[in-house]
C-alpha cells in the first residue's frame, strides 16, 4: 500500500477513536488537526466530528475561522454545515456571507447551515425593547493563542450585559441582522459595540485592557468609546484570560449602558 494513503487511513481512525466521548480532550485534538492537517480529507473529518461538541465555545470557533479562513471548498463546506448542527446563532452573519460565495459546495452548505439555525431560533419578544445592540466582530492583540475561543467568549459576555438591560435586545426576529427598513418596522433604535482587547502578561500577572467602541447600526457612525482593564494572576492561557474578561467586561459595558439610556 502507498504509504501516504496508508497514513491517511491511520490519520481518518485516529480522528473516529477520538470522537469517542470517553476522551476528555478530544476537542483539542480535533481542533488542532483542522488547524495544521496537510491533508484536506482529514481536516474534512475533523471539522465533521466537532460538530458532536455542542455548547463547546472552543468548538465553535475553530469553525467559524475554518469557515472564512480555510483555503478547501470542502473543508470550508463542512465546517458550515458542521456550525449549522452546533446551533449557535452568532454564526448567523458569517454563513449568510458564505451563503453567497461563488463556491457552490461552500455555499449550499452554508443555506443548509442557516435552515438548521432558523428552525432552532427562539420566538424573540421585542415588546418594551427600544434599542437593538449588535456585537461587532471585535478584535484580540496581544495574545495569538486561541484567539477565536477567547473572542467567542467576550462576545458572549457582551451578549449577556445587553440582554440584561430591560430596554435592549441583541437578538432580532429570525435571528438575523436586521437591516435600517427592518428595524424602523420594529422601532428600533440601532446600536453596534466593537472594540479591541489586549492581553499582555506583567510579573505574573494576566492583565486585559477592554476598549469599547459605540456606534450607530447598520451606518457604523462612532458615538463613544470607554475601557476598562482587570488582572489576573496566572500564565497567559484561555481559561486565566476569560477569568479576566469576566472581571473588566462589566465595568467596560456600565460606560456604554449609561449612553444608551441616554440615546432613548
Amino acid at each position: 500500500m502507498n504509504h501516504k494513503i496508508h497514513f491517511f487511513l491511520l490519520s481518518l481512525t485516529t480522528l473516529i477513536l477520538l470522537a469517542r466521548p470517553a476522551h476528555a480532550d478530544n476537542v483539542d485534538v480535533l481542533i488542532n488537526t483542522l488547524k495544521t492537517a496537510d491533508n484536506y480529507k482529514v481536516r474534512v473529518t475533523a471539522a465533521m466530528l466537532l460538530s458532536k461538541h455542542k455548547g463547546e465555545a472552543k468548538a465553535f470557533a475553530a469553525l467559524l475561522y475554518t469557515l472564512n479562513n480555510d483555503e478547501n471548498e470542502t473543508v470550508q463546506g463542512t465546517a458550515a454545515l458542521s456550525l449549522g448542527k452546533l446551533g449557535n446563532k452568532e454564526a448567523i452573519p458569517d454563513l449568510e456571507k458564505a451563503s453567497k460565495s461563488k463556491k457552490t459546495f461552500l455555499k449550499d452548505n452554508a443555506k443548509k447551515a442557516l435552515e438548521m439555525l432558523a428552525d432552532t431560533c427562539p420566538e424573540i419578544d421585542l415588546k418594551g425593547k427600544q434599542i437593538y445592540l449588535n456585537i461587532g466582530p471585535l478584535d484580540l492583540t496581544g495574545s495569538t493563542s486561541d484567539k477565536n475561543e477567547i473572542l467567542t467568549a467576550l462576545r458572549d459576555l457582551l451578549n449577556a450585559q445587553g440582554s440584561e438591560v430591560t430596554y435592549v435586545t441583541t437578538m432580532f426576529p429570525g435571528c438575523k441582522q436586521p437591516s435600517e427598513s427592518d428595524l424602523k418596522k420594529k422601532k428600533l433604535k440601532g446600536f453596534m459595540i466593537d472594540g479591541t482587547l489586549e492581553i499582555s502578561l506583567d510579573s505574573g500577572e494576566v492583565v486585559c485592557d477592554l476598549k469599547l467602541i459605540v456606534a450607530t447600526f447598520p451606518g457604523k457612525s462612532i458615538k463613544m468609546m470607554n475601557s476598562a482593564n482587570a488582572g489576573v494572576t496566572g500564565k497567559l492561557t484561555p481559561a486565566t484570560i476569560k477569568t479576566c474578561i469576566k472581571h473588566a467586561t462589566p465595568a467596560a459595558f456600565a460606560g456604554v449602558k449609561q449612553f444608551l439610556a441616554r440615546s432613548l
